[in-house]
């Protein structure tokens, strides 16, 4: 009896340890993904909040085996918490001989085209935007899109107007003078330099480097099997206010990042903040001329003034009076936007679509405008992008930066959001010089392994992500 009670005790005992040893291996799973994943970049958080794991841990030295030793040293150190204490004359009632994790799956930030580092944007965006600023976002791009304002547009109405008074054979000398000059007011770059007047000059002269920017270095890339990229509408918009928050733009330039424009880097990213700014006030040029086009060609009085002057023209270019009148029509929402674009780059509001008295040019001032814009830049105080606004939608700076960046390919500005932060972490000053995203993890997948001497043997595979 004896025998029969020693052998249901030594059972019992046994049958006790191995639960205890399944309990503790599903805790020091738990806590050593915990303690590693408790290891997210500082400095990314603080400035920019999102969690990721840097598997370079501040160093030159890039691997996963990196966060693969940080699992294995947890997993060890939670089954051997306190390696000189005994318990009954056994230092380990467990008998743990071997740990072992092993990462069979990894998800970096710059996968699926920059997907993960979106998902916790988003995430975070939810978390702070209220559905009355996705309304207003949405809104403003139903309206936005059933106006077809884009640049792209812009240039076809442009090329179809230069092709219209392209001078011929058949002209004489007076006639190609005068379509040169007119073609010469309808396409001009250095139009710029006059919608930004002095500031222009004062731009910043600071340049990134282009071949260490996500879209043209050689990337590292996970192992792994998750979802494929999914970017929605709703998402579109909150990663554009995420953006519009954290960086810096002409209007609101953060003084601690490398770029001042940073912003207008990531919609039309040039590596300088002088060439942004000129592709952004053409881009606003643009935008603006197609505006007053339809407001211009909508006011019957406008359009019947332009047709005199079109009449009269007609006989001397030996050009149909129609066509003359959308030259002109054209001319003068050009010139219109060309005083849009100095209101909004000086931080005013100005109407999407404005109203036929809104327009700031008269067609008899056309002409002598032209001859003035050159004097009329200087002295004039700036205000802020909290102006008067005017009956109607009425929009300012950064809400055609926050249109423009909508419009924009999602691969596009994930990356280049996350060119700036790289760039401006590396300059912080807090050790992350050599910090990449694209050795940055979000999402592992592992399998943990223990061993003991009584013969039992656990495994397991577990995921983990920060969301």
């Amino acid at each position: 009896m004896f025998a029969l009670i020693l052998s249901l005790l030594l059972t019992a005992i046994t049958g006790a340890r191995g639960a205890a040893l399944q309990v503790a291996f599903e805790c020091a799973a738990e806590s050593a993904l915990l303690s590693a994943f408790g290891e997210y970049n500082r400095e990314l958080l603080d400035r920019y909040d999102v969690f990721f794991i840097d598997l370079s841990y501040l160093s030159n030295s890039p691997d996963p085996k990196n966060l693969e030793a940080r699992l294995n040293e947890y997993f060890d150190d939670n089954f051997h918490p306190e390696k000189d204490t005994s318990f009954l004359f056994c230092s380990d009632p467990m008998d743990v001989k071997d740990t072992n994790v092993s990462l069979c799956e990894y998800e970096l930030a710059t996968d699926r085209f920059g997907k993960p580092f979106c998902d916790e944007v988003v995430e975070y965006m939810s978390n702070l935007t209220g559905l009355k600023d996705l309304e207003e976002m949405s809104n403003l791009i139903t309206v936005w899109d059933s106006y077809d304002l884009d640049t792209e547009r812009f240039s076809d109405e442009r090329d179809k107007v230069l092709s219209q008074i392209s001078p011929t054979e058949k002209d004489n000398w007076e006639q190609t003078v005068i379509k040169n000059k007119i073609r010469g007011l309808v396409y001009t770059d250095e139009m710029v330099f006059l919608m930004m007047g002095k500031d222009y000059l004062d731009l910043s002269k600071k340049q990134i480097d282009t071949a260490e920017t996500l879209m043209f270095r050689s990337k590292e890339h996970g192992v792994n099997n998750f979802t494929e990229f999914d970017f929605n509408p709703t998402e579109n918009i909150l990663f554009c206010e995420y953006v519009m928050s954290k960086m810096g733009n002409y209007r609101n330039q953060k003084e601690e990042s490398r770029l001042k424009c940073e912003t207008e880097y990531i919609i039309f990213g040039s590596n300088c903040d002088l060439m942004n700014m000129n592709f952004s006030a053409k881009a606003l040029w643009a935008v603006r001329t197609l505006a007053n086009d339809i407001t211009i060609n909508a006011s019957q009085d406008k359009i019947e003034k332009v047709k005199v002057v079109s009449e009269a023209l007609s006989a001397l270019l030996e050009i149909p009076e129609p066509v003359i009148t959308q030259i002109i029509v054209f001319l003068w929402a050009e010139l219109e936007g060309l005083t849009d674009v100095r209101d909004l780059i000086k931080g005013k509001r100005v109407p999407l679509i404005k109203t036929s008295d809104q327009m700031n040019l008269s067609l008899e001032g056309l002409m002598a405008y032209i001859e003035e814009e050159a004097e009329s830049l200087a002295g004039e105080d700036e205000n802020s992008d909290s102006g008067e606004t005017i009956e109607g939608i009425t929009l300012c700076y950064t809400d055609y930066m926050r249109i423009f960046l909508y419009m924009l390919p999602s691969p596009i500005k994930t990356y280049r959001t996350m060119d700036v932060i790289e760039f401006n972490l590396r300059d912080s000053g807090t050790g992350n010089e050599y910090f990449r995203f694209d050795v940055c993890a979000s999402k592992i997948k592992a399998v943990f392994t223990v061993e003991t001497g009584f013969d039992f043997r656990y495994v397991t595979e577990k995921k983990y992500s920060f969301f």
